[in-house]
């Protein structure tokens, strides 16, 4: 009697399949990231970087509210007197930083004169005029004699000072947004001491 491969009677109960005779399936895979979220992540990850940036930065230098720094300034022009920040109390005051060899200086001089001759014999304003040579002032005869020439040219007579040794520009240049002094530079000062208004360079019509 011929033996049967139970194989091929489909009378006989089926066996386990073993792995080798499981049908073939197909491997599922995730599906590729989109480009949308390749785009968002790294938009996020630029977003984390500036912050980080953001919050490593200094604050920001605020200079309206701040109080007026101490001042150095010393009379450049003869009958021009003494002054501190005390004696500014209880008045408005302009302080008004140029140079005679500062062209933005020249052309806003006018302007400047003409406020100084405004306010002249008003006893609640004080006008503060400072010659500059932009750094310190190692030879103040020669800043006196310039500035001397310069005012004479627009006929100006308003009282002005020197800052020798630069400090009152350091000081000041420490609450300025940009940590350094231009010039020209003008300061509205109100009767507490605390400055109101920042003139940094010259636009016409400003003073």
């Amino acid at each position: 009697m011929s033996s049967i491969d139970p194989r091929s009677d489909p009378n006989a109960p089926a066996s386990p399949s073993s792995p080798a005779e499981s049908p073939s399936q197909t491997p599922v895979h995730a599906p590729p990231a989109s480009n949308l979220n390749i785009l968002m992540f790294g938009l996020f990850m630029l977003a984390g970087i500036l912050f980080l940036a953001w919050i490593g930065r200094p604050a920001p230098v605020v200079t309206i509210g701040r109080a007026l720094p101490q001042l150095d300034l010393q009379p450049l022009l003869e009958g021009t007197p003494p002054i501190s920040r005390e004696q500014l109390l209880g008045k408005v005051t302009v302080l008004h930083f140029w140079g005679t060899w500062c062209p933005p200086c020249k052309e806003e001089f006018p302007e400047f004169t003409k406020l100084a001759d405004r306010f002249a014999d008003n006893p609640a304003v004080t006008i503060v005029s400072v010659s500059c040579s932009g750094g310190p002032e190692y030879d103040l005869q020669a800043l006196h004699d310039k500035t001397v020439d310069f005012m004479s040219a627009y006929g100006a007579t308003m009282p002005t000072y020197s800052d020798p040794a630069a400090m009152t520009r350091q000081q000041i240049a420490l609450i300025l947004p940009n940590g350094s002094m231009g010039y020209p530079t003008t300061l509205l000062v109100d009767r507490e001491g605390k400055i109101f208004k920042l003139l940094n360079g010259y636009y016409p019509g400003d003073m």
